[in-house]
């Protein structure tokens, strides 16, 4: 088999990874209703063909649920995020349940497995890391925005500067957090894409899990090999083809649609980091420094509201029933 033909083949698998077709005419007798029937499951009450007696079998399988090493199994999901991340997500969120172990359960498990890898490899106390940080940009672009546009910086055992470095130290809740503040920008930046138009929030809410999905198992290699580069470059890569298998836009459509929509998401947790910081100075009776922070919220809004109407304008069908362009 040559190059060639091996990569058509992956293309295939790609765009179908499952094959439904059922040949066997063999008839099953269910156990719990008491029918008789052709397939993998009774059409009478829905249980799965083959279920008899409890066997060590059974014990085996009842275990592996919980994990996830069943059928829609745990490591086949994760195996489909690194090399199809877009159509799996696409299948999932178009109705194609059994293609994908179910996506809050996936998060659920693999943030219990960071918090276990965290421990075993001494990230979460600073032991791979020389200062003890993962994410030391979060505090460097607020220290450089302070020093060159304010002037100011609060002293390091500040309120904000504490939420910054939980952050620091907490990046599963500060991807979930990041993340969750790109389903609005997708929304509208996505909303004329070839593929999945008009995509409804609550798909933009599994999509954003399956994201979440990713950058776990990202930070769970950072924290075993401390290769910096390595994993930012390969997330930026898995994140990229995600949204163009998802979307179907062109490579430039796609990357740049992207990067706007977590300008956005930024945009968006800093406006939450002003009003949290600035609520913190009211309470301690500092209105004129809270004033600044606050002063901050409707640039940031209207920054953001410019954004995204310019996404719109860009992507919008020029004509009805014009073909969406992929750039």
């Amino acid at each position: 088999m040559n190059v060639k033909t091996a990569y058509q083949k992956f293309r295939r698998w790609q765009l179908n990874p499952f094959d439904h077709e059922f040949t066997s005419r063999q008839t099953n007798h269910c156990c719990n209703c008491g029918h008789d029937f052709v397939g993998n499951y009774c059409p009478y009450c829905s249980q799965k063909s083959g279920l008899g007696r409890i066997t060590w079998h059974s014990v085996w399988h009842s275990i592996a649920e919980v994990w996830g090493m069943h059928s829609r199994s745990l490591p086949f999901t994760l195996l489909q995020l690194f090399l199809r991340p877009g159509y799996v997500i696409s299948d999932y969120i178009n109705g194609k349940r059994q293609v994908s172990f179910p996506p809050i359960k996936m998060l659920v498990l693999l943030g219990v497995l960071g918090v276990i890898v965290d421990f075993l490899t001494g990230a979460i106390y600073g032991m791979v890391y020389s200062n003890g940080e993962k994410m030391n940009y979060v505090i460097d672009v607020f220290n450089w925005l302070n020093v060159h546009l304010r002037g100011v910086f609060p002293p390091p055992g500040d309120y904000l500067s504490r939420v910054l470095q939980w952050l620091n130290t907490h990046p599963d809740v500060f991807s979930l957090i990041l993340l969750s503040f790109l389903i609005i920008p997708v929304y509208c930046i996505f909303r004329f894409a070839p593929r999945n138009p008009r995509h409804t929030l609550p798909q933009g809410f599994f999509i954003q899990v399956f994201s979440t999905a990713i950058f776990l198992m990202m930070n769970m290699l950072y924290d075993t090999t401390s290769m910096g580069w390595l994993v930012v470059g390969l997330s930026s890569v898995l994140i990229f083809f995600t949204y163009k298998q998802l979307f179907g836009y062109g490579t430039w459509g796609t990357l740049w649609r992207l990067v706007m929509a977590f300008v956005c998401a930024f945009t968006l947790l800093t406006a939450m980091l002003n009003i949290n910081y600035g609520v913190h100075l009211v309470d301690h009776d500092r209105i004129d420094d809270a004033s600044g922070f606050f002063l901050n919220i409707p640039i940031a809004f209207a920054l953001l509201v410019i954004i995204l109407i310019a996404c719109y304008l860009i992507s919008k069908p020029k004509a009805k029933g014009a073909v969406v362009s992929s750039f």
